[in-house]
C-alpha cells in the first residue's frame, strides 16, 4: 500500500519541498531529486528490498513465526506513511527532508520485503488461487490508492493549502487500510480455512486444543479416581487400532512415494523452511523466476519513472496514467484466477520476452514524436494489463511438477517472490540512470 499510495500522488510528491518547508513559493535545492522524488524513492525502496530478501532465506529469518513477521513489516511499512504526513507539519528543510524521507523508505522497505515473503510463504500450500488472490490484491490496492487520489483531488480546489488537506485525508485512509490489513493477518490464527492449509496455524490450533483436551481428562480423573488402570488400558487400545490404521494406509500406499515424501504435516511453517534445501527448488522452478523477472523489471522500468516525462505540465496526466496502469494491473493479476485462460509455461517465457517492445513506444511519447496523451494512456493500460503473466508466473512457482514437499512449496513462493523483487529493483536502478538524460 505505501508504495501505491505515493505513486498514486505524483504532484503531490513532485512538490513535496514545498508542503515540508512550509512556503509555497520555494526552490527546489536539488531540482533533480524532487522533479523525480518517484524514481528515486522506488531506487532506495526496491534496492532495500532486494538486500533484505534473500535474508528470508537465513536459520534466523526462517525461525520467525508468520505472526511475528506480518507485525514487524505492516508496522515498518505504516511509519513510512506516517511520517510522510507528518513531516510538513514540523516544518523542516529540504535536506532534512530527504534525509528522513530516504531513511523512512528504507526502513519500509525493509517491511516490504518481509510483508511479500511472507504472504507467498501463507499461500505457498493453499490451492492456486490464493496465489492469484495476492497477486490481485497488490493491483486492486493500487486501483483503490488511485481512485481515493482522484476523488480528493476533483472534490478540492488546487490551492497550496488544499493539498495539504487532501494529502493528510488521503494518506490518512491509507494508513487506516494498513491497520485494518494487520488486524485480519493476526486474526489468520482463528480462521479453521488457514488453520487447515497453514502449518504454523494448524499447530497452535493443535496446542490449543490438546491444553484443553488435557484440562478435561485431568476434570475426568478428579470424578473417577477409582477406575484404576481401565483408561491406560483404552488409551493402549487406541494406540494398537491407530497402528492398523497406518498399517492399512501404508498397505494402499504406492512403495515408491512413501518412501521418497518425508512427511511434514506435524512441522510449524517455520520448522518447514528450515528443513528445506534451495538450491534443488531453484532447479525446477528457475523458468517461471526468469518470467518474473522480465516481467517485473519492464513495469517498473516504465512506472513510474518513465511516466511522468511524458507531460510534467500538465496536473492530471500522471495521475490518470498511473490510473490506467493499476485498473490494468488489478485486471491481469485477477484473470489468473481462472485456470481455463492460463497459457503454457513456454508462452509466460516468450511473452515476458516481447513485453520489452513497449519501452521504445514510451520513449517515442516521452519526446513527442507520438503526441497527445491518448497513446500513453492506452500503453500504460496494457503494460498493467500484461502483469497477468507476472502474476501468473507467480502462481504456477508453487505448483510446478516436482514440488512433493509442502516445504519445498512455500520455499519456491519465497524464491518467486525475490526474482520479483530483483526485477524490479534492477529496474529502479537503470531507470535512475535513463531519467537523467530525459526532457
Amino acid at each position: 500500500m505505501p508504495i501505491n499510495a505515493l505513486t498514486s500522488a505524483p504532484s503531490y510528491m513532485v512538490d513535496y519541498y514545498k508542503y515540508v518547508t512550509g512556503n509555497p513559493e520555494a526552490e527546489p535545492n536539488i531540482p533533480v531529486f524532487w522533479a523525480n522524488i518517484l524514481t528515486f524513492y522506488n531506487v532506495v525502496s526496491l534496492v532495500t528490498q532486494i538486500l533484505c530478501g534473500p535474508t528470508v532465506l537465513t536459520r534466523a529469518a526462517r525461525s520467525l513465526s508468520l505472526t511475528t513477521r506480518f507485525i514487524l513489516a505492516l508496522s515498518f511499512m505504516m511509519v513510512e506513511v506516517l511520517v510522510i504526513v507528518v513531516m510538513p507539519e514540523g516544518k523542516v528543510s529540504q535536506t532534512a527532508a530527504i534525509v528522513v524521507f530516504v531513511l523512512v523508505t528504507i526502513v519500509a522497505g525493509a517491511g516490504k520485503s518481509y510483508l511479500e515473503a511472507t504472504c507467498y510463504v501463507l499461500v505457498g500450500t493453499m490451492p492456486p488461487k490464493f496465489m492469484s488472490a495476492v497477486m490481485f490484491g497488490c493491483g486492486f490496492s493500487g486501483v483503490v490508492a488511485s481512485v481515493m487520489q482522484c476523488i480528493i483531488k476533483a472534490s478540492m480546489p488546487d490551492t497550496y493549502e488544499s493539498v495539504l488537506t487532501q494529502s493528510h485525508i488521503y494518506f490518512s485512509l491509507a494508513l487506516v487500510i494498513m491497520f485494518l490489513s494487520l488486524l485480519m493477518a493476526l486474526s489468520l490464527r482463528f480462521n479453521s480455512y488457514a488453520q487447515k492449509h497453514v502449518a504454523e496455524f494448524r499447530v497452535l490450533k493443535r496446542k490449543r486444543d490438546g491444553d484443553l483436551e488435557e484440562e478435561e481428562k485431568e476434570a475426568e480423573g478428579d470424578d473417577s479416581r477409582g477406575a484404576g488402570n481401565m483408561e491406560p488400558i483404552e488409551d493402549a487400545n487406541e494406540d494398537k487400532t491407530k497402528d492398523v490404521a497406518y498399517c492399512d494406509n501404508d498397505a494402499s500406499t504406492p512403495p515408491d512415494n512413501s518412501a521418497t515424501i518425508p512427511d511434514q504435516s506435524n512441522m510449524t511453517t517455520s520448522e518447514q523452511l528450515l528443513a528445506t534445501s534451495v538450491m534443488p527448488v531453484m532447479k525446477i522452478i528457475y523458468p517461471m523466476q526468469v518470467s518474473c523477472f522480465c516481467i517485473f523489471f519492464l513495469s517498473l522500468f516504465i512506472f513510474p519513472s518513465l511516466v511522468i516525462p511524458i507531460d510534467r505540465t500538465d496536473k492530471w496526466f500522471a495521475t490518470i496514467a498511473i490510473l490506467l496502469y493499476n485498473c490494468g494491473d488489478a485486471t491481469g493479476r485477477f484473470s489468473t484466477s481462472f485456470r481455463r485462460f492460463w497459457p503454457s509455461r513456454r508462452v509466460v517465457v516468450i511473452v515476458s520476452l516481447l513485453r520489452f517492445l513497449f519501452v521504445p513506444l514510451i520513449v517515442l511519447c516521452i519526446f513527442k514524436q507520438i503526441p497527445g496523451h491518448a497513446a500513453p494512456y492506452v500503453f500504460m493500460f496494457f503494460i498493467g494489463l500484461t502483469n497477468y503473466f507476472g502474476a501468473l508466473s507467480m502462481v504456477l512457482g508453487p505448483i510446478t511438477p516436482g514440488l512433493v514437499t509442502d516445504g519445498q512449496k512455500v520455499m519456491a513462493g519465497q524464491l518467486m517472490g525475490i526474482s520479483l523483487l530483483g526485477g524490479a529493483s534492477f529496474a529502479s536502478l537503470i531507470a535512475i540512470v535513463v531519467v537523467m538524460f530525459l526532457p
